[in-house]
């Protein structure tokens, strides 16, 4: 009973790590994808915890059923072989973006903070990070356990503490501005799009951490639920800031700083955390995906990638979510169909007592 809760843990931690990248605990993401419908953005961030616990659940519980042990092994058979390369090139093509991108915010963080040049910061980075990624999921799965729940912990402490001792001006001026659109329930659909491509082909790696079928059912239902109640509170403390939250670049950076050098500095170590697992997370799913393909030694590979991610690592942050993010969610989008689909033949299909 003991090592399945262990497992359960590790698996949601896994799943959320994911997902809680630099976009995400900045709240970049957040105000691209829900802040800026103000009130409703609150439906969409509870429609998006709602199907990550429901794509969690049903990739987890398929791969535990069917013994699946990588992406390919799930991928194909859900969509077919010309939708599956079409997938594999795009996912591919995300991976190194992301990695890239998370690379340079890491290195930005250390130049800013210890007067580094900015390039070797990357370089030092960038080689830690494949070094992590090359312990494969066993490395990965115990750093996110570890790392996972702290780095939950200083989103909600930082983000409760900026709720509790809100400017009240502040927060009243949140709903003065006119909404940029009412169509708050695609963009949570695009989010939860763009998130699964990544966080799919992690999962169809967690099979070693399914001991029974119930780890993989709790554990993507725990890792849905959570990441939905994070982002609730990310999001109320962005409205109680708007609008000027919403144009900065790193937007909850920059409300920390308004409770002292303190506060500032433990959400920079939470940001620059959080960076560190989505390129560690994007990372290995590079490194995986490029691979299968081609038989060459991990190491190599790792640092072929390492020398290409390098000089592709310049690419702006806040540009890579407002454009690139959601051009993959669009594409995210039909493996989120997919996947519901899959889950619908599985409860249709399945007879007997399922084996907890």
């Amino acid at each position: 009973m003991l090592r399945e809760i262990k497992n359960t843990v590790k698996v949601a931690s896994i799943y959320i790590s994911t997902i809680i990248g630099a976009g995400f605990a900045s709240g970049q993401e957040i105000v691209q994808f829900f802040s800026k419908y103000y009130e409703k953005g609150f439906y969409g961030i509870i429609l998006a915890g709602v199907l990550f616990a429901l794509i969690g659940l049903i990739v987890l519980d398929k791969v535990y059923r069917e013994r699946i042990r990588n992406y390919d092994e799930f991928l194909f058979p859900t969509v077919g072989w010309f939708m599956g390369w079409v997938m594999e090139i795009a996912v591919t093509l995300f991976f190194m973006s992301l990695f890239c991108v998370m690379i340079a915010g890491m290195g930005n963080i250390i130049s800013n903070r210890f007067g580094v040049p900015l390039k070797y910061c990357v370089m030092i980075i960038t080689l830690i990070c494949m070094a992590v990624v090359l312990t494969d999921i066993k490395g990965i799965a115990t750093l996110s356990t570890v790392v996972t729940p702290l780095l939950i912990m200083g989103i909600l402490v930082i983000g409760l503490y900026i709720i509790v001792f809100r400017d009240t001006s502040a927060f009243n001026a949140a709903y003065c501005v006119e909404k940029a659109t009412r169509n708050w329930f695609f963009s949570s659909i695009l989010y939860v799009g763009y998130n699964s491509l990544m966080s799919i082909v992690v999962m169809c790696g967690l099979l070693p951490l399914l001991f029974t079928r119930s780890v993989g059912i709790a554990g993507g239902f725990l890792g849905g639920l959570s990441l939905c109640a994070i982002a609730l509170v990310i999001n109320t403390v962005l409205l109680t800031f708007s609008p000027d939250s919403l144009a900065d670049e790193l937007p909850i950076l920059e409300i920390a700083n308004r409770y002292g050098a303190t506060v500032n500095a433990i959400y920079s170590i939470v940001l620059f955390t959080a960076m560190f697992l989505s390129a560690v997370n994007s990372g290995y799913c590079l490194l995986n995906r490029i691979g299968s393909k081609i038989r060459v030694n991990a190491k190599i590979l790792a640092f072929a990638i390492c020398i290409l991610a390098v000089p592709l690592s310049g690419f702006g942050f806040s540009n890579l979510i407002s454009t690139v993010y959601p051009f993959f969610g669009y594409l995210g989008l039909f493996m989120v169909i997919a996947v519901l689909i899959e889950g619908v033949k599985l409860f249709c299909d399945y007879s007997g007592t399922p084996e907890l």
